[in-house]
């Protein structure tokens, strides 16, 4: 079958990388304005880059926790094609710390899974968190939810919830060193003006490609949800507990965008880390006539996508 051929090919994810290349290139020529840009510019480089540390990130994280019960590489391919779909992460942009932030604080959460003293891992997972909020506030509104999920992976104490505040303010301290130093503590105190600010949502900022890939993204990982969580029973213990986290916070990241569209390529990013990890597990482990052909679809349409 296609989707089993596909998900246990070791040539899947290098055929599907060099496929993003060239649409990384291409986009860029049909861009209308690139009468304003070269195509090999350095912001063009450098979002490619990235995007391929977070690609190879996810794969290290599969690797390191078997998120998958066979050999696939499925999880960073599915990213891979995300992110190639997603034109508004081919440029440097402050979405690419969201991109790796979101993938790299999963390697500390899933280790801290049942651990009785697990304050280092929390730390740094949080830590990643306060890196993203230091170029975009508003993803501490996420930190409830992260200590949830270390409930749900039962490593929640009051040792490690001391941690998790550490962890988040860590990165701060060098703003306020260098907000001192310059006597501009202003620039402090307006970084988190954004975080108690009621915005409402406004859709009409988004275009037809945001509409498309924040679709796409969102229907890819509802299908790889439901998928989960009726073959649940397959996967052992610990990798549904770390699917329920992913599950959790995913869910939460789609109704945040929801909620603010506004900051959409800024949101869309941990939508896309989740998505593949869902989506990844839904195409890798879930064989039969229809998800073969759901899978079919899915991936001409992330082509079309692609090219739009």
């Amino acid at each position: 079958m296609f989707q089993k051929e596909i998900a246990s090919n070791r040539f899947t994810l290098v055929v599907v990388s060099i496929f993003a290349a060239i649409v990384w290139v291409v986009h860029e020529f049909i861009d209308k304005n690139q009468a304003a840009q070269s195509p090999f510019s350095l912001t063009l480089i450098g979002g490619f880059l990235l995007c391929a540390l977070a690609v190879y990130l996810m794969a290290a994280l599969n690797n390191r926790y078997a998120l998958l019960r066979i050999s696939s590489r499925m999880l960073s391919t599915c990213l891979v094609m995300l992110c190639a779909a997603a034109s508004m992460l081919h440029h440097l942009s402050p979405a690419h710390l969201m991109l790796i932030c979101a993938v790299a604080s999963y390697f500390p959460m899933f280790a801290s899974y049942q651990r009785p003293y697990t304050t280092t891992r929390i730390f740094l997972e949080f830590l990643f968190v306060g890196l993203a909020s230091y170029l975009f506030p508003q993803i501490l509104y996420l930190i409830p939810f992260y200590w949830v999920v270390q409930a749900m992976l039962r490593a929640m104490t009051f040792r490690s919830w001391v941690a998790s505040l550490l962890g988040i303010i860590t990165p701060y301290w060098f703003l306020v060193t260098y907000a001192y130093i310059t006597n501009n503590l202003p620039l402090f105190t307006h970084h988190f003006a954004d975080i108690i600010t009621i915005e409402w949502p406004d859709y009409s900022v988004l275009t037809q490609k945001q509409n498309l890939v924040g679709g796409f993204t969102l229907l890819f990982f509802l299908l790889g949800a439901w998928d989960f969580y009726r073959k649940k029973h397959l996967d052992k213990t610990r990798i549904r507990c770390n699917y329920y986290a992913v599950s959790l916070l995913g869910a939460v990241s789609f109704v945040w965008l929801l909620l603010q569209p506004q900051y959409f390529n800024l949101i869309i990013p941990f939508c896309i880390v989740h998505t593949s990890m869902l989506g990844g597990h839904f195409i890798a482990l879930s064989y039969g006539k229809v998800q073969n052909i759901i899978t079919i679809l899915l991936t001409l349409l992330a082509a079309v996508i692609c090219f739009m």
